[in-house]
C-alpha cells in the first residue's frame, strides 16, 4: 500500500493544467460520433461547405450545421461564408487541432 505522502506525490502529478482540460473538452466534443466523422473528413478534405458534409456523414443540414457549430464554438473549425454558402474547415492554427488531426489520422 502507498504511504500518505505518495499519494500525495501522485495527486500532485494529475493535478490538470489549461491544455489537458482543453484536450479533455476538444475529446468530449469528439466523443459524438457524427463530430468526429465531420472532423475527420474535414482533416481530409481541408474544407468542405454544410451541405457536402452533410452528405458525406448522411445526416440533415440542420444537424449538421448544429455540430459545425459546436466545433467551431470549441475552436476546432473556422467558417468561411462564400455568397450563402458557409464552408468549414480545422482551424490549423490551433496546436489542439494539430495534435487531434494526428491522432485521427494516425
Amino acid at each position: 500500500m502507498f504511504n500518505d505522502a505518495q499519494i500525495t506525490q501522485i495527486q500532485k502529478k494529475l493535478t490538470p493544467d489549461q491544455e489537458e482540460l482543453a484536450f479533455c473538452e476538444a475529446f468530449r466534443i469528439l466523443g459524438d460520433w457524427n463530430r468526429y466523422r465531420m472532423m475527420k473528413t474535414l482533416f481530409e478534405v481541408k474544407e468542405l461547405c454544410v451541405s457536402d458534409l452533410s452528405k458525406i456523414v448522411g445526416i440533415s443540414m440542420s444537424a449538421t450545421s448544429q455540430h459545425l457549430r459546436v466545433l467551431e464554438m470549441s475552436g476546432l473549425v473556422e467558417s468561411e461564408r462564400m455568397g450563402q454558402t458557409i464552408c468549414y474547415k480545422p482551424l490549423l492554427t490551433n496546436p489542439r487541432v494539430k495534435t487531434i488531426s494526428k491522432l485521427i489520422n494516425h
